[in-house]
């Protein structure tokens, strides 16, 4: 099976920019979990998007 490798070394600022743009209170930007999972997302949406 084919590793696809990704630099993700700006996904976290691109997270935490997200959760500004959004509105979400500053207590909720300091969720570490979250701002991994909008990574995650970020990380994942990329990769569909290059694929297709």
């Amino acid at each position: 099976m084919p590793v696809k490798r990704v630099d993700e070394r700006f996904t976290s600022k691109m997270a935490f920019q997200t959760m500004i743009d959004s509105g979400l209170k500053k207590k909720q930007r300091r969720n570490k979990a979250l701002i991994d999972e909008i990574s995650a997302t970020i990380i994942l949406q990329e990769y569909l998007y290059n694929k297709v």
